[in-house]
């Protein structure tokens, strides 16, 4: 059972389900325990959480209902099993991980924590072809619409560590020469943050490296056109010197220094997932 959570909310299982189905309160308690799962949660909090609006009885059976449509949900799923994945103890209730459960943004934690883990990351053609599969994955803001402070948190955090991992993962494909998969990579990391000139930049360069010097001159242009028409700011150096670099690459030892661009900061800090 695939679920997401990074753009439109939906389950895939046998049939696709959307979160609607549960409500908007059952939709973000569903967010909420798959966001932090196999961790105890008190259902007063819970409910205070996401029916302030009722009185006691009322957010009780409203918690009840948005627990059972839930669990029918995943008992859709063949591996589901009676007792298990979702459960209640006590005053308690926990989601638990298992493996028949695809969480877009467990998976997107795990692939951070793969290409953060340190400086200079073993990327193998296994692991990069995983990652990709799981970067594809992100088609916009964790719960999108929704503004709980939590979510805000959430939100930031997973963008972040998608931006970061996408940015790693395209300067590896630059590096080993696969600049067609790299400017696809760089081109959906843009679509979600097109404002990330470091990305812009690795764009410019790849498009460059892989002869396409007039593609990245337009890119530029229409991006500069942007930035200066929505946030009313002009390139920074480093972007303005490697676009000169590439209206100024005629030979082969320039792009050799060009390439050089993609190498970046070899003693980048460890990043907490």
């Amino acid at each position: 059972m695939a679920v997401s959570f990074l753009g439109a909310s939906r389950v895939t299982s046998s049939s696709e389900k959307i979160w609607s189905d549960l409500g908007p309160a059952g939709r973000r308690l569903a967010g909420f325990l798959f966001t932090f799962p196999d961790r105890p949660h008190r259902r007063e909090r819970l409910i205070d959480l996401f029916w302030p609006e009722l009185d006691a009885e009322r957010g009780r059976r409203a918690m009840n209902s948005a627990v059972w449509r839930l669990r029918k949900l995943l008992a859709s799923a063949p591996e589901y099993k009676e007792g298990h994945s979702l459960r209640t103890v006590g005053p308690e209730t926990i989601l638990e991980r298992t493996p028949w459960l695809d969480v877009d943004t467990w998976a997107l934690l795990e692939a951070a924590q793969t290409t953060l883990s340190g400086p200079e990351p073993d990327l193998g053609s296994a692991a990069i072809k995983e990652i990709l599969a799981v970067l594809y994955r992100y088609e916009g803001p964790f719960l999108d619409g929704e503004d709980a402070d939590w979510i805000l948190e959430e939100r930031e955090r997973l963008h972040s560590l998608f931006i970061r991992s996408a940015m790693i993962v395209v300067r590896h494909l630059g590096l080993c020469a696969q600049y067609h998969d790299a400017i696809l990579l760089a081109r959906h990391a843009l679509r979600f943050d097109p404002y990330r000139e470091e990305l812009v930049r690795h764009l410019l360069t790849l498009l460059a490296l892989d002869e396409r010097r007039i593609d990245a001159i337009r890119y530029y242009d229409h991006w500069i056109g942007m930035i200066r028409k929505e946030l009313g700011i002009s390139p920074l150096p480093a972007t303005r010197a490697a676009i000169e670099e590439i209206r100024d690459l005629h030979n082969a030892e320039n792009a050799q220094h060009l390439r050089a661009r993609l190498v970046g900061r070899d003693e980048r800090p460890r990043f907490a997932i």
